[in-house]
């Protein structure tokens, strides 16, 4: 099987091994059921209280602000983005020998990728639907393989004019794909020697080579094109569309019966900060999770999230300024709006969980420009970057710890299954 949500990489952007390993991803964390199965993208916790804190709050009025003035203009931002990037992969393509060309699709898919970090907090509606289907053949992160990717660049030069990159399994494109074609230093396979697939690839001339890439690089990038648009009509311009759902939450929708299941809906995806940012961005390349690599070597290294554009720093800051719009309720330019520090304030009864909360962000994010102009990956493997990316870790399970506690506890909101009992 190649579904992004049960398989990943022997590491991130493996230069030897093509070969996947089963891995449990706990999806519970990024789909919105909290207890039930994958496949509505909007059904309920059992566990969730059906009164109490929207009875003295909008939280309608919340959730239209979310979805308008934070989830939306990400859709778009990010729709605009890819746009750009087929163009460039385009531009790059036909003419190959471009360092020029080259270094724009690098930066479109730079200016892409960014965009989708602030997604990746919001996988709810058509981003947590069909087992995620959708966010997986956009961003199969952590499951991707490079060698994978080389196969696929054979199959869609054999196939020709038939390929249809939209029937191929998530693992094999997407920005992960996207990523390994545009910023690679070799043209060489990365598949084990017995991979008949592979056989003779690096026999044949360079010019072929990137040839064949970046034809299937542009089949991807207008695939992206593809899905971002499915996104937004899903999402908001569609029949029956997911937005829709949530701001009539309690008041006609049929995915949320209370507003306050569709709050904790929101909730839930929130804790992607948990799980794939404090534990996998970040714990696993420091070795403070899963036991992966020893602390402080070059074998950490590989195991940040964007190895080979050497911008996982800049992602995870992104989650991290995303996950602060949610909370606040503020648009990217900083329009004030509803959000879940005002929920929290209507029903405290003390201890200023929300601005508690807020500073502890603010930190999290000083913790990451404390960086400098050292890359997560550099730091990860370096003495001094260590202490510095270990700050990151300590400041994000700030959040995530009071994530779990105070504010769920004020609130009345369930804990994801994925991350019930976790006490890292």
């Amino acid at each position: 099987m190649e579904n992004g949500r049960l398989q990943r990489a022997s590491h991130l952007y493996p230069y030897a091994t093509g070969i996947l390993i089963k891995l449990t991803l706990l999806t519970a964390l990024v789909v919105l059921t909290a207890c039930g199965g994958g496949s509505s993208g909007g059904s309920e916790n059992s566990q969730v209280q059906t009164t109490g804190v929207c009875e003295s709050f909008d939280c309608r009025k919340m959730l239209e602000n979310l979805a308008d003035n934070v989830v939306t203009p990400m859709i778009d931002a990010f729709n605009a983005r890819v746009e750009t990037l087929n163009v460039a992969v385009g531009a790059w393509q036909q003419s190959p020998q471009s360092p020029q060309l080259q270094t724009e699709a690098r930066q479109a898919w730079n200016d892409a990728m960014l965009t989708w970090q602030s997604l990746e907090l919001v996988q709810i509606g058509p981003l947590a639907e069909n087992d995620s289907l959708l966010r997986d053949s956009i961003y199969a992160w952590p499951s991707v393989s490079a060698c994978v990717v080389d196969q696929e660049v054979i199959e869609a030069a054999e196939q020709g004019v038939s390929y249809d990159i939209s029937t191929r399994t998530p693992l094999r494109k997407g920005l992960p794909a996207l990523e390994y074609i545009l910023c690679a230093e070799s043209l060489d396979h990365t598949c084990p020697s017995t991979t008949v697939k592979t056989t003779g690839w690096n026999s044949r001339s360079p010019e072929e080579r990137l040839a064949l890439r970046l034809d299937y690089a542009k089949a991807a990038s207008a695939e992206l094109v593809r899905l971002g648009t499915e996104l937004k009509t899903r999402w908001s311009t569609g029949p029956q569309n997911f937005r829709n759902e949530l701001v009539t939450a309690g008041a006609g929708s049929a995915a949320f019966s209370t507003a306050q299941k569709a709050v904790n809906a929101v909730s839930d995806a929130m804790f992607y900060l948990e799980k794939e940012v404090k534990d996998i961005k970040l714990g696993e390349p420091l070795g403070l999770k899963g036991d992966k690599c020893q602390p402080g070597t070059q074998a950490c290294a590989v195991l940040v999230e964007n190895p080979l554009s050497a911008r996982s720093k800049q992602h995870l800051r992104q989650n991290l300024l995303a996950f602060q719009q949610l909370f606040l309720g503020n648009s990217a330019d900083g329009m004030q709006g509803l959000g879940f520090d005002d929920l929290i304030d209507s029903v405290s009864t003390g201890g200023n969980t929300s601005a508690t909360m807020e500073a502890d962000i603010s930190e999290a994010l000083n913790a990451v420009d404390a960086l400098g102009e050292l890359s997560l990956q550099a730091a990860v493997a370096d003495e001094n970057g260590y202490n510095l990316a270990k700050g990151i870790h300590e400041s994000t399970k700030k959040i995530t710890d009071r994530l779990k506690n105070e504010f769920l506890t004020v609130m009345g909101l369930a804990i994801p299954a994925a991350a019930a009992g976790d006490g890292d």
